[in-house]
């Protein structure tokens, strides 16, 4: 290989790092703009995730079947970054239209979850699906501008997988704790489709250099029919001596196991992200951590795999040989995941910051990421049998077919096999699929040694052995280990909830995904009370109430002491909502009031599609770093309350003081202020604060009144004390609340990213 040749191939690899940047980038900034429409529900994530990877896999398979025929593959590949970078540019646009179409369709749908569901996925199939296409078909046709040797296509396709997977982890990273922080969603998908547009030129700038003449004046070879291929490696040498002697049914065996891999390995990283989320602050940036983690492995896997490759030829028991140490592995990562807590790591870092979860997960997540990033070259070189001249076919079919068997890993996984099985025996349910493939692949491998034939049975026995291993109840997390105390748990399709009682305290404290939520100390009760009586107190015989972030229910069972004949109560987590149960006491038995209705659904969403006008509205949603929450805290949101209050109505809000930053504290208030200018913020103390606004300014007479109704009612009495004290809670009335405020910006959707504060 000349040097000329072998700086081409660089820069091919180049162009396919930058490609994989970009197509994270737009993962990640479409899932955040689409939770402005779609809500953050998991069935929300899952539908835009979904039409992301159908659009990958059909671009994958119809750009292989085709490109193998074409004479000019570089010029193509060029195209198709044109195309996506076109695309790309107007999804934010797109995808902002569909926000005004969707209430009315969704609303038109039949009831219930599925038909939802479905709609979401539609509307996502018809924004994403064509960009996707193109990125989905990038990979065969680089792979026909790349692997053009016979007897080296499984390296080569391995290098390639090597660079677009470690662009994707770099792509992943900066867009989750960079670019939407300081960009915003829309922006960071202008710089996607600006780096698309730059590797088209890139790969144009390529083929006029491959056709300049040489110099002594002969034209290069990359100037004629079979011209870009040249660009990579030179002639194609897809010759029959280094062809694999497979036969059709291992082929067979290979495209259908590395389906059911993706199945396996988009299974394995619901579970991991789910368990990680109780070790995380579950923070904006969490999520592009440990999936910028699990890329990173995948990046070395395929470096390993094709540098062993470039050696030596792959085999059957390569591949069977793999999938059985995914599957041991898997089962003792649970060990690593049991031992966390342990360990106080947070303690070492002054708490959840970037460093602390990025270690966390890479502990857990990068061995067995490793191992399956190693399948890609392995299956590659097997399917296709190291003969290069139909590597875009099998390369498209084979990445299609483990697109698809990803796409079902993630649904099932998600909604039915952890709310079935649970978080543990998920994993061992998709260990055992590991270890049949596993066995499955030796056996059809005869040709290799006779001691591998022990090696499913060795492998089954310490599996079953690390399983009998596990602690009990090492899946309760971080916090709750003391089982003594549990009186409620549930792993459902999206939270898992504990609830433990320390009886002696009268104290009883839920964790959902890790995270402390509904202590029943003194502090917090009373900020629930608060939460409850307020808003009937300053509006009396109100006709109907919203509740989001119905929690265990105590502000919504607060509030249903004044008799408003309907309280709408919404929560993304039905978990939660059965473990108001055991906080009946603390709740006044609210589930059994026939004057509440409740919605398992995300808040905004709820807003969104509903055309009911409420006279009261109260919000608890979760802190404003929480990747769950942070879309109710913009300007758009209080638009949408404002849009569903009625006339003389009265909106409240917990905001928290503890773990936001002053700036950020201060953002959120004027953010409430500039669509809510009559507004006034009060404290129970700790780290509770409220605002409360309404559409006429709260005088003093208007709050006499509410101490005199405060007065006269025995429970608010009770649960907050006499008048001076519910007085006692005014922090700031309009006047200093403005002064404190002060000048400054309001948080759009478009910039909204909260930081923990330590």
């Amino acid at each position: 290989m000349t040097s000329d040749s072998r700086v081409r191939r660089t820069a091919l690899l180049a162009l396919f790092f930058l490609s994989g940047v970009s197509g994270l980038i737009y993962q990640i900034a479409w899932v955040r703009q689409s939770v402005f429409t779609f809500g953050v529900s998991v069935y929300a994530y899952s539908t835009v995730i979904g039409a992301y990877m159908i659009g990958l896999a059909l671009g994958s398979y119809a750009m292989g079947r085709r490109i193998d025929a074409h004479a000019r593959p570089l010029r193509t590949y060029a195209a198709l970054e044109v195309g996506i970078a076109a695309l790309a540019t107007l999804s934010p646009f797109l995808l902002g239209a569909l926000h005004t179409l969707y209430p009315g369709l969704s609303n038109a749908l039949p009831a219930g979850g599925f038909w939802l569901t479905l709609g979401r996925l539609v509307l996502s199939l018809a924004v994403l699906t064509p960009t996707t296409f193109l990125i989905g078909a990038t990979l065969p046709v680089m792979s026909r501008i790349y692997a053009t040797h016979g007897g080296r296509v499984g390296s080569d396709v391995g290098r390639l997988y090597l660079v677009n997977t470690a662009g994707a982890a770099l792509g992943c990273v900066l867009t989750g704790l960079v670019f939407l922080r300081y960009l915003g969603a829309r922006e960071t998908i202008f710089l996607g489709a600006a780096i698309n547009l730059f590797v088209g030129a890139g790969a144009l700038a390529l083929m006029r250099v491959a056709r300049a003449p040489r110099a002594g004046g002969a034209a290069s070879e990359a100037g004629g029919v079979a011209t870009d291929a040249a660009v990579g490696a030179g002639p194609a040498a897809g010759s029959a001596k280094d062809a694999l002697p497979i036969s059709a049914g291992a082929l067979r065996y290979v495209a259908i196991a590395y389906a059911i891999s993706g199945f396996i390995a988009l299974g394995y990283e619901v579970v991991w992200a789910r368990i990680l989320y109780i070790h995380s602050s579950h923070a904006a940036y969490s999520f592009s951590l440990m999936l910028t983690v699990f890329l990173a492995g995948l990046a070395l896997g395929g470096a390993g795999g094709s540098w062993v490759l470039r050696r030596r030829r792959a085999t059957l028991r390569h591949f069977g040989a793999i999938q059985l140490a995914i599957g041991l592995l898997a089962v003792l990562i649970l060990h690593a995941f049991a031992r966390l807590p342990a360990l106080h790591l947070e303690d070492w870092f002054g708490g959840y910051t970037v460093a602390y979860e990025f270690l966390i997960a890479f502990v857990t997540l990068f061995p067995p990421s490793v191992l399956l990033g190693v399948l890609f070259p392995v299956v590659g070189s097997l399917y296709t049998r190291e003969r290069a001249e139909a590597v875009g076919l099998r390369i498209g079919r084979v990445n299609a077919f483990n697109t698809l068997g990803a796409i079902a890993g993630s649904l099932g996984a998600g909604f039915v096999l952890v709310p079935v099985l649970g978080l543990r025996n998920t994993t061992v349910a998709l260990a055992v699929l590991n270890l049949a493939l596993g066995a499955a692949a030796l056996r059809f491998d005869r040709g290799g040694r006779r001691a591998l034939r022990f090696a499913p049975a060795g492998a089954v026995v310490a599996t079953v052995l690390a399983v009998a291993a596990l602690p009990t109840g090492f899946y309760l997390g971080s916090y709750y280990t003391e089982v003594d105390r549990l009186i409620f748990y549930k792993e459902g399709v999206e939270t898992t909830v504990a609830v433990l009682e320390v009886p002696e305290d009268n104290y009883k404290i839920s964790f959902v995904n890790g995270r402390d939520e509904v202590p029943t100390d003194r502090a917090s009760m009373s900020a629930f009370r608060l939460l409850g009586h307020l808003p009937p107190l300053l509006r009396p015989g109100a006709r109907n109430a919203l509740v989001l972030s119905f929690g265990n229910g105590i502000a919504t069972g607060t509030m249903n002491t004044h008799d408003i004949p309907v309280i709408d109560a919404v929560d993304l987590s039905p978990e939660m909502m059965e473990a108001a149960a055991v906080y009946s006491e603390e709740n006044y038995d609210v589930l059994d009031s026939d004057r509440l209705r409740l919605h398992v659904e995300d808040g905004r969403n709820f807003l969104l599609r509903t055309e009911a006008s409420y006279d009261i509205i109260s919000v608890d949603a979760t802190h404003p770093a929480n990747a769950s929450s942070w879309a109710l805290f913009t300007s758009e949101f209080y638009r949408l309350i404002e849009s569903r209050l009625a006339e003389d109505g009265v909106f409240m809000q917990w905001i928290p003081i503890h773990g936001v930053r002053e700036d950020d504290y201060r953002d959120i208030l004027r953010t409430v202020w500039d669509v809510f200018p009559n507004m006034v913020l009060w404290s129970t103390g700790s780290t509770h604060s409220y605002v409360v606004a309404t559409r006429e300014p709260m005088s003093s007479v208007v709050m006499q009144s509410v101490l005199a109704r405060a007065a006269a009612n025995p429970t608010v009495v009770r649960d907050l004390g006499p008048p001076e004290a519910i007085a006692g809670y005014v922090a700031m009335a309009e006047g200093d609340l403005t002064r404190y405020i002060g000048r400054g910006p309001v948080i759009t959707d478009n910039d909204a990213f909260f930081m923990p504060a330590r």
